[in-house]
């Protein structure tokens, strides 16, 4: 590990010393500008929680497991993490046939695995793409966000899960192309890395991922949008292909001083967007998708140049298999029924430095899947959990 990162920090001087040479020509070709964050987290979780890297990827609060009586995932947990932090090389360079080049590399800290501990405080991959502009179209390739995470609208709250499982996460390989102007269309082909359907594989099913959206107004304005995803994904070598739809929808605007922002998803075994629910296998042995819905909306604004408010709310309803099933496989275990999150926050802030607090209240309701494949709660006690979390965060 020590000999990768003095093999990363000679490469990123060497890129640096190379930039700033080039940027004393009256005419610069390439270019390197670093930005980041360093990021540290106080947790203190009411509950045992489903999440990631030692907690810092909070999910949901884990359902009741009693032994002896009592339930032993009713305990707390504390932790202090500094692994969000992250690093990231813009890049500029001349011209392709007459469109202009850019590019971006951003890593972080994060790791690659799930809860082992051996990657946590790995150095990993976040974005790595090349993109060609002219006034016309934007082309995009390279890893970058999952189309249905809409950079101009998502949940700005100061925890890691930037809204999980309420809104949907994810980066992937892939090939984007966006026009430009009030209304812009946005087509994506991509496929799986870091974030995968959970029992399937979309790049064995030899059929890559596919969405369109439309997109309408600006950010300083109004902006909304809708769209449509296709995944097919094969369980195993030898089976048939699943097919797979998933819809959104999306809007922000201003009221007064306030940004209001809100969507809704509904979609087919979208594990891989860390959403609840999967797929199962019917009595026939055919592969039936689960349905989930899913809704955020969440209200921010500054109650002054120092000081800033927020507030986030989640909802996502399991709507099962809509037939009997045998087996099933999916994220969460397909035992989530429903789940919100009320999770307010104020920060403070001044030149590159935030402090920041938040609370996130999750509650959950546990299920079993019942003969007609849908998700029954009955005698099953919803669970909650109340994460504290404090946050510094150094811009640069």
């Amino acid at each position: 590990m020590k000999k990768k990162l003095s093999v990363l920090l000679i490469l990123l001087l060497g890129l640096t010393y190379y930039s700033y040479g080039q940027a004393t020509d009256a005419t610069p070709n390439f270019g390197v500008k670093w930005s980041g964050f360093v990021k540290t987290d106080y947790m203190f979780d009411t509950r045992q929680t489903t999440n990631s890297r030692e907690g810092h990827f909070m999910v949901l609060p884990k359902p009741e497991s009693i032994v002896n009586g009592e339930d032993v995932n009713d305990q707390t947990n504390f932790n202090i993490l500094s692994i969000q932090s992250r690093l990231k090389a813009g890049i500029t360079g001349p011209d392709f046939f007459g469109m202009k080049t850019s590019g971006v590399i951003e890593a972080d800290f994060f790791g690659n695995s799930g809860s082992g501990l051996d990657d946590v405080n790995g150095f990993r991959l976040r974005h790595a793409f090349v993109q060609l502009s002219n006034d016309k179209v934007e082309i995009l390739m390279g890893q970058y966000w999952h189309p249905m995470f809409v950079t101009a609208v998502f949940p700005d709250v100061y925890s890691f899960n930037t809204g999980v499982p309420f809104a949907p996460f994810s980066r992937n390989p892939q090939l984007r192309l966006t026009t430009k102007g009030k209304v812009k269309f946005i087509g994506v082909l991509f496929t799986e890395r870091d974030f995968q359907t959970r029992g399937a594989s979309v790049s064995q099913s030899g059929i890559p991922q596919l969405h369109a959206q439309l997109q309408f107004g600006s950010v300083k304005d109004i902006l909304g949008g809708f769209g449509v995803n296709f995944k097919s994904s094969r369980p195993a070598l030898g089976s048939d292909n699943l097919t797979s739809t998933a819809f959104i929808g999306y809007f922000r605007t201003k009221l007064g001083k306030v940004t209001w922002k809100a969507e809704g998803i509904y979609g087919q075994n979208m594990s891989d967007v860390l959403q609840i629910g999967g797929f199962g296998t019917a009595t026939n042995g055919d592969f039936v998708n689960n349905d989930t819905f899913s809704a955020w909306t969440e209200f921010n604004a500054d109650f002054s140049p120092t000081m800033e408010w927020g507030i986030f709310g989640g909802y996502t309803k399991n709507d099962g298999f809509g037939e009997p099933i045998t087996y099933t496989n999916g994220f969460l275990g397909n035992s989530v029924e429903s789940a919100f999150r009320i999770a307010p926050r104020i920060g403070w802030k001044s030149g590159k430095l935030k402090i920041g607090i938040e609370g996130e209240f999750t509650s959950a309701q546990y299920g079993s899947i019942d003969s007609n494949g849908d998700l029954s709660t009955t005698g099953v006690d919803s669970v909650n959990n109340f994460r504290l979390l404090t946050t510094a965060i150094y811009n640069f």
